[in-house]
């Protein structure tokens, strides 16, 4: 029998109807996109895990965590204050 292929988008359209679905993607879904952006800027820096930890005054390991968060858990604002001065950012936050 042929599977029907589905695209990830129609899928995920489709699953976040469900709204115990939808309050756990909308919980996951700022950590995970803060930490893509993370680790974009630290590797268009041409830094590792290390310097950026160094610059930051924290652990190899913190870094490591802002860059893969676990479920339900998001850096702090103070923690991203000393992202954006350690990959020479500025820090936004805003409400859309």
């Amino acid at each position: 029998m042929a599977r029907k292929i589905v695209r990830f988008r129609d899928y995920l359209k489709d699953q976040l109807k469900d709204p115990d679905v939808r309050k756990h993607w909308e919980a996951y879904d700022l950590p995970v996109r803060l930490a893509m952006e993370i680790a974009m800027l630290r590797h268009k820096r041409r830094m590792t895990q290390g310097e950026l930890a160094k610059k930051m005054g924290v652990s190899q390991q913190m870094v490591a965590l802002l860059e893969n968060p676990e479920e339900d858990t998001a850096p702090n604002l103070r923690t991203l204050q000393k992202v954006a001065d350690a990959l020479g950012k500025q820090l936004y936050v805003g409400f859309r």
